[in-house]
C-alpha cells in the first residue's frame, strides 16, 4: 500500500491509495489505484481474512476539522462494501480548538476489529491527547463496548503550558488489551518524552500497568496506573520519540524510535523492552551508519520474544536504510548483517551504486506467516530525482538479507 498523488482521470481525490500485491518471489501479481477521499495516507494493515485497512487524514465538514479516515478493501483490492456501506468511514472526536484529529497508526485484534490511534485536539490551546477508536469488524461502526462510544483518549499533560500528547504506534495483546506508544511534550524543558499507555479491552486504563511501584518513570511520579513516561539513555533535557511498538505472546512490549542529543543536533536509533506491566527490562542505542539514525519499526520475530528485529534509516539526509537483529536482552545478533554495532547490522539503499541521492525514508515493518520481516520505505534515484520510489524488502529471520543485495525501483 502506498499514497499516490491526485491524478486527473485516475483518482479525483486529494490522495489516491495504491495497492500492489506481490507473490512470495517478489513478483507483482496486480496493482490498483483506489479513490478514498483522504488528504494523506498514514498507516495500513491486513486482517486475518486478507482485507486491507488503510487510515489517513480526512477533511471534515464545517467546524469538524481533520478526522480519522478509515478505508477497508477486500483481499483482491476491490471496495469492501460491507464496511460502512461503501468501504470507508470517518471518526470525529470533536473535542475543541480546530477539532483536528490525526490518525497515525492502525492494528487489528483477534476478532478483526480495527483499532486506530493518533491524537485529538482539546479545547485549550496547544493541548492534544492520545486518541483511540475501535471499529467493529462486521460493519465498520464504532464499537460501543469500547469506552461506551467506541472512542477513548489518554492524556499525560507533562506541561506546564503546552500539553501535546500523540500516539504514534499501537499493538494489541492476545487478551485484547491495547498498548500505545508515542510522545508527550514537557513544555518546562521544551523536550518530548517517550510515553506508553495500556488500555483494557473495554477502553479503560489498565491500572496494573506501571502502577505506583513502577520504576524509571523519568521523574514523573504522578504518571502511573495505566501510563508511564520513559527516556532513552541518560535522564537529561533531550528529546525522545517512540515510532514503533510490538507485543509478544507473553505480553512483553518492545518499542523503537530515536533519541536526540541535548542540543538536538544529533540522533541515535533506540529500542527498549518492557514487561507486560510496564517494568523496563533492557535498552539499546545505535548510532547507525554515518550517524543520525532512527528506528521506525520493530517486531518480535517469535512468540516468546527471543528475537527482535528493528528497521529504520540513518546517515546524512538520511540516505541509508538499516535493519538490526537483537536477542532477548537486546544484545545485537552478531550474524545479522555487517554494518552496525560489532558488524552485526545490515545497511542497504534503494538505488544502484554505493549510495543514492536520498533522502531514504523508512516506513512500516511487518511479519509474514513464517516470521520473516517485510520492510517498506521510499527512496530517490539520480535518474528520477523528483519522484519517490517504493522499496519492498523481505528479510531473513536468521541472518537478514545479504549485505550486497540491492533492490531496484522497489523490487528485487
Amino acid at each position: 500500500m502506498f499514497a499516490w498523488p491526485n491524478q486527473p482521470g485516475v483518482c479525483g481525490d486529494p490522495v489516491c491509495i495504491g495497492i500492489d500485491r506481490w507473490n512470495s518471489n517478489a513478483v507483482s501479481v496486480g496493482s490498483r489505484i483506489k479513490a478514498a477521499a483522504l488528504q494523506s495516507v498514514r498507516a495500513a494493515t491486513v486482517d486475518s481474512r486478507g482485507r486491507i485497512i488503510v487510515v489517513g487524514n480526512y477533511q471534515g465538514a464545517g467546524a469538524d476539522g481533520m478526522d480519522f479516515g478509515v478505508v477497508r478493501f477486500n483481499a483482491d483490492g476491490s471496495d469492501d462494501t460491507s464496511f460502512a456501506g461503501d468501504g470507508g468511514t470517518i471518526v470525529n472526536f470533536g473535542l475543541g480548538q480546530g477539532n483536528n484529529d490525526y490518525p497515525l497508526a492502525v492494528a487489528v485484534d483477534r476478532d478483526d476489529n480495527i483499532i486506530v490511534a493518533g491524537s485529538a485536539q482539546r479545547a485549550s490551546v496547544a493541548d492534544s491527547d492520545f486518541a483511540i477508536a475501535r471499529l467493529r469488524a462486521g460493519d465498520g461502526s464504532l464499537d460501543t463496548t469500547f469506552s461506551g462510544d467506541g472512542k477513548a483518549t489518554v492524556f499525560f499533560d507533562l506541561g506546564p503550558n503546552s500539553r501535546v500528547d500523540q500516539a504514534n504506534a499501537v499493538a494489541v495483546r492476545n487478551d485484547g488489551k491495547i498498548v500505545l506508544g508515542g510522545i508527550a511534550l514537557d513544555s518546562a524543558i521544551s523536550r518530548t518524552r517517550p510515553v506508553l499507555a495500556q488500555l483494557n479491552k473495554d477502553g479503560s486504563l489498565d491500572t496494573a500497568f506501571c502502577n505506583t511501584s513502577c520504576t524509571l518513570n523519568a521523574g514523573y511520579t504522578g504518571i502511573s496506573d495505566g501510563k508511564r513516561v520513559y527516556y532513552f539513555g541518560t535522564l537529561s533535557a533531550h528529546s525522545d520519540e517512540i515510532l514503533g511498538i510490538d507485543v509478544a505472546s507473553n505480553n512483553d512490549i518492545v518499542v523503537a524510535g530515536t533519541t536526540y542529543s541535548d542540543d538536538g543536533s544529533a540522533r541515535r536509533a533506540a529500542v527498549a523492552r518492557f514487561s507486560g506491566t510496564g517494568v523496563q527490562q533492557d535498552e539499546r542505542l545505535e548510532d547507525g551508519v554515518s550517524g543520525n539514525a532512527r528506528f521506525t519499526g520493530v517486531r518480535f520475530s517469535d512468540g516468546i520474544g527471543t528475537r527482535v528485529i528493528a528497521t529504520g534509516d540513518s546517515g546524512p539526509g538520511p540516505n541509508l536504510f538499516i535493519a538490526q537483529g537483537f536477542g532477548a536482552t537486546l544484545a545485537p545478533l552478531t550474524n545479522y548483517g555487517n554494518c552496525l554495532t560489532g558488524n552485526s547490522g545490515l545497511c542497504f539503499i534503494g538505488g544502484s551504486g554505493l549510495a543514492d541521492p536520498g533522502p531514504n525514508a523508512a516506513g512500516q515493518l511487518h511479519l509474514d506467516a513464517r516470521g520473516r520481516p517485510y520492510f517498506a520505505g521510499t527512496f530517490f534515484i539520480s535518474t528520477d530525482p523528483d519522484r519517490g520510489h517504493l522499496l519492498s524488502l523481505r528479510i531473513s529471520n536468521n541472518t537478514g538479507p545479504l549485505p550486497d543485495r540491492i533492490f531496484y525501483n522497489g523490487l528485487q
